[in-house]
């Protein structure tokens, strides 16, 4: 009783504290459960070892299934989406139609709304993967015997195998649907094309004259980013919503540089972008772990009395403030003014250094106030670039951005949005108003 008891209770925590953390991430938590469950495997064969342990074993055995179980129930029907097609269809080509008309209807096929069906056959496989099990049980049982250092090695190789290829089950999952972490090595891997779009960087190519209103080029399709996607690890440190995202207070900004903001650097936008060290988290083990990293690639050692806050990489000193009503297209666009800025600013940094005295004489971190220009710069390339940016990964196969997993972003602000007129940039994409219509 007492070890079913405090597996239900271990299971409506877990649930109430990782739930939110499961659609977006679907992949890395479904292979993490399996090594909660590998644990829980592990404990209770560990009751054999040590009989007189056996109540805390299992208790903490049950409890780590539980969640498990739980993480895996509920990353099932992510997983399963993924294996859903667009849901639109071209009527004139599917008709067979050959008028002029510019006009190409497009509807929702209701063939490819099939979760149900997916739903069905992937249980049914899980079926017949556990009585494969239960068979394969019985037959060893009955080779290896009794003997617990028998069933020991036999666990731990069986748990190996089911680890490794559950690693490639995952990796093997394509995703069209954008979460945090792949938007961001989207917009890091592609390029911009040279057409008065400049960003700072040598991510840069000339745009050649029979396509001068591209703007962007080799944005990865959603194979080569599940490619690379991690499994288990987390994202790296510039890919994680809460290095991205934050609020005005973060790095303590002060009136005038939230009023010049608002009301001319990002005006008329749902986002702005803030310049400055986080003044509200302590910088842990592991920040001062990239930093030293940083400094001996630069080959740079820390003078005595000199603040570590001098090596900061100055792409973790800027971050992403959103609106209260800003949605998943605005979350888009406000991630591409970043990876533009982080661009600029790595520039900017690298133009201060050179122009000191000694690199052990670094400048002191960039505050808001400090990159005005940049920051109004960044916002014109941004809304230039982001229309050509949606067309280019609907060609690329992504969903519309409205229908992406980008997670909860709690930290936002509210202020009141003064629109401006500005030159609308063609082409208008069939993305952006596919996603402005759902």
């Amino acid at each position: 009783v007492l070890k079913d008891t405090l597996g239900k209770f271990v299971r409506m925590v877990w649930a109430s504290k990782m739930g939110r953390k499961f659609d977006p991430d679907a992949k890395r938590w479904r292979y993490r459960a399996s090594f909660i469950y590998a644990l829980g495997n592990g404990l209770e064969v560990s009751t054999y070892l040590h009989p007189q342990y056996f109540l805390p074993l299992a208790m903490l055995a049950n409890s780590c299934k539980q969640m498990s179980m739980l993480t895996s129930s509920a990353t099932r029907n992510a997983l399963y989406n993924s294996f859903k097609g667009d849901g639109f269809v071209n009527v004139n080509s599917a008709n067979g139609a050959g008028d002029n008309n510019n006009v190409t209807a497009i509807r929702r096929s209701g063939s490819v709304e099939n979760i149900g069906d997916i739903t069905a056959k992937g249980e049914a496989q899980i079926a017949v993967v556990d009585l494969l099990g239960i068979a394969s049980g019985i037959c060893l049982s009955r080779a290896i015997g009794v003997s617990v250092n028998n069933v020991f090695s036999v666990w731990v190789i069986l748990q190996v195998l089911e680890i490794f290829c559950m690693y490639h089950e995952m990796q093997s999952i394509v995703y069209s649907t954008l979460n945090f972490e792949r938007m961001y090595t989207v917009l890091r891997e592609m390029k911009f094309i040279d057409d008065k779009v400049a960003t700072g960087s040598a991510n840069i190519v000339k745009a050649p004259r029979t396509k001068k209103e591209q703007l962007v080029s080799n944005v990865p399709t959603p194979d080569d980013i599940a490619a690379q996607e991690k499994i288990f690890m987390p994202p790296d440190h510039l890919a994680r919503r809460a290095i991205a995202f934050g609020s005005p207070g973060r790095t303590a900004l002060e009136p005038d540089e939230l009023k010049m903001l608002v009301n001319d650097a990002f005006r008329g936008e749902k986002y702005f972008i803030v310049v400055g060290k986080d003044e509200k988290n302590e910088r842990g083990l592991s920040a001062r772990v990239r930093q030293w990293r940083r400094m001996r690639r630069s080959g740079v050692s820390v003078e005595k009395g000199v603040s570590l806050d001098y090596y900061l990489d100055p792409q973790e000193q800027c971050y992403i403030v959103l609106h209260e009503s800003a949605n998943n297209l605005d979350i888009l666009k406000s991630a591409l003014a970043l990876v533009i800025f982080r661009r600029k600013l790595v520039a900017l940094d690298a133009t201060v250094r050179r122009q000191k005295t000694s690199l052990n004489d670094p400048p002191p971190p960039f505050r808001t106030r400090d990159c005005e220009e940049i920051l109004r710069e960044t916002r014109i390339e941004a809304s230039k670039v982001f229309p050509h940016l949606l067309r280019e990964l609907t060609k690329k196969g992504w969903r519309p951005p409205l229908r992406s997993l980008l997670g909860r972003v709690s930290a936002r602000a509210d202020w009141k949005i003064q629109h401006v007129r500005e030159k609308k940039h063609d082409p208008a994409t069939t993305m952006e108003s596919e996603a402005s219509t759902q």
